[in-house]
């Protein structure tokens, strides 16, 4: 019965990869496909560049592969994309193969896979052009290597593990080695400190045991340090790139406005959804009646970095919910370590209660929007809830309920609340413009590169409201995402709306205009116009 899962998990990647509009977008990834396709047509390959510059943002490892899988396959979203479904896949198999070393039970190798892959996480950023994804394996594939290491004691598979977190360097910068550097200061922990009526004993004896995997950190360094010294030394605009990426880019986040740091913590109760409630359930397990196991010690490896790690994001400024994203395939291990099986962990009270309240609440939702169709498919998941909770007497068949409405969750949400009240299709609105020259009027310039990456074969010019005349006068067609007004020159073709990305409203006015129906306090008028024929 698990088996079909993983194709249905398949579909659900293929369908979205395609569509220009994902259902859980990230502002980021119109940069980074901006930055293939321009580098593409450029012939900027080996520095990738963005508006004509080099891309001073990111490492260029993500867009590299971005332009391999358009030359290899054409240029478009799916191309593109298929980068991070192709770490996504990887990342499954390579938990896969851990849990295959833990658990002798082959059902529940499968449904640890088949779980983190229906998980936020996984549908989201394996979806999207994103660095996410791919940190996501590198971090499974190191310790897939440390785990195979400590059981074999083959010294190569840290050589390994240690060239690979190298490699990741060029994907997100020094963040890689951080978070390596992390991991073995919580395993050297477990390893060394001892704490017994109050007083704490460290066991140094053990550092000789662990030499060869502090040795082995020094090679994560070596790629940096060469990729840095060409830059410096090989690029006239290397010691730029360096010094916006290390102090503004990354540096300045430490000098952004500062953000709660409630929304780090959130980021591991979101991208772990629909299986929160079973984590959250098994750390509260564990705190009260603590089960150790043969494993004990990677549990405690996990859970000290895991919190190092939190600390970690807690610091800078800047605090975004998708930094903990490559961790959370670590808290999938988790019961597997501890001998939990699934079915323990989803078929509990607690867990069955969220689900019904969950399924409950996207069938308010539906009727507040009116979506006849996520009504039904919400109402048929509280039936197959509640009818294993009260008429189900087997529990086999209480289980694959729990089973399939929990991992229908997400899905549902994207085809059947997302999907139908996605924008408008931006292609089909203009299809009079696609191949001419167009001025994109917005107060942001990632809004005209989102609309260069889905008309290809337009020209797509920038401006801001104020600069109208001066950048549009050249223009054929104008698209204006503000409230600015526009010269006689144009006339006005068409008009539509989309979601605001951004609301000033407080929460009172939010719930009014909702019970109220009132969607144009949501949504914003886009507007096509074209230059008028001279005489």
């Amino acid at each position: 019965m698990v088996y079909p899962l993983f194709l249905v998990l398949l579909y659900l990647f293929v369908v979205i990869l395609g569509s220009p509009d994902a259902p859980f977008p990230q502002g980021d990834e119109i940069m980074h496909i901006r930055t293939i396709r321009e580098s593409l047509e450029t012939g900027n390959y080996l520095i990738p560049s963005l508006s004509g510059l080099p891309n001073p943002y990111k490492p260029p490892l993500l867009f590299w592969l971005g332009m391999a899988s358009d030359r290899i396959f054409g240029i478009g979203y799916f191309q593109e994309r298929f980068v991070s479904l192709f770490f996504g896949l990887g990342s499954l198999l390579l938990l896969f193969g851990i849990t295959l070393q833990i658990q002798k039970e082959r059902k529940e190798v499968f449904l640890t896979t088949l779980f983190f892959g229906f998980s936020f996480l996984s549908l989201k950023f394996f979806s999207l052009l994103m660095m996410e994804g791919p940190m996501v394996f590198f971090l499974l594939f190191y310790f897939y290597l440390f785990f195979h290491h400590k059981r074999t004691k083959d010294r190569k598979l840290l050589l390994w593990g240690s060239v690979l977190v190298g490699v990741g360097y060029l994907l997100k910068g020094p963040i890689l080695q951080v978070y390596l550097f992390l991991f073995v200061f919580s395993h050297l922990y477990i390893r060394m400190v001892r704490i017994r009526k109050g007083k704490i004993s460290i066991l140094w004896n053990r550092i000789p045991e662990e030499k060869y995997l502090l040795y082995s950190l020094a090679l994560t360094l070596l790629l940096p340090i060469g990729w840095i010294l060409y830059l410096y030394i090989s690029l006239p605009s290397g010691k730029d790139l360096l010094r916006f990426f290390f102090i503004t880019e990354n540096i300045g986040k430490f000098y952004a406005a500062n953000q709660p740091g409630l929304r780090i913590w959130f980021g591991w109760i979101l991208y772990s959804i629909p299986f929160t409630i079973p984590f959250l359930q098994l750390f509260w397990n564990q705190l009260r009646n603590p089960r150790r196991s043969k494993y004990q010690s990677y549990v405690m490896t996990i859970l000290v970095f895991l919190l190092l790690v939190t600390t970690l994001h807690l610091l800078p400024n800047r605090k975004d919910p998708y930094y903990v994203t490559p961790f959370i395939s670590l808290l999938f291990l988790l019961p597997s370590f501890k001998k939990f099986t699934w079915e323990s962990l989803l078929t509990t009270k607690t867990n069955q209660f969220a689900l019904i309240i969950a399924y409950f609440f996207l069938i308010m939702v539906s009727i507040v929007v009116r979506l006849p169709n996520l009504f039904l498919v919400s109402l048929l998941g509280l039936l197959l809830l509640g009818s294993s909770v009260c008429f189900f007497e087997t529990k086999k068949n209480q289980w694959l309920a729990v089973l399939f409405t929990q991992i229908a969750i997400i899905p549902i949400v994207i085809f059947f609340l997302l999907r139908p009240m996605a924008d408008p299709d931006l292609r089909s609105l203009t299809k009079e413009a696609e191949n001419a020259s167009i001025c994109v009027i917005a107060e942001n310039p990632w809004t005209a590169m989102d609309v260069q990456n889905k008309l290809m074969e337009a020209s797509v010019q920038f401006a801001l409201p104020l600069t109208i005349q001066e950048n549009c006068s050249k223009s054929e067609y104008l698209i204006n995402f503000t409230d600015a007004k526009i010269t006689n020159e144009f006339t006005k073709l068409k008009s539509w709306f989309q979601w605001k990305q951004h609301l000033q409203m407080e929460a009172k006015s939010v719930f009014s205009s909702i019970l109220k129906m009132e969607k144009q306090k949501f949504q914003t008028e886009i507007s096509l116009w074209k230059r008028e024929a001279t005489p």
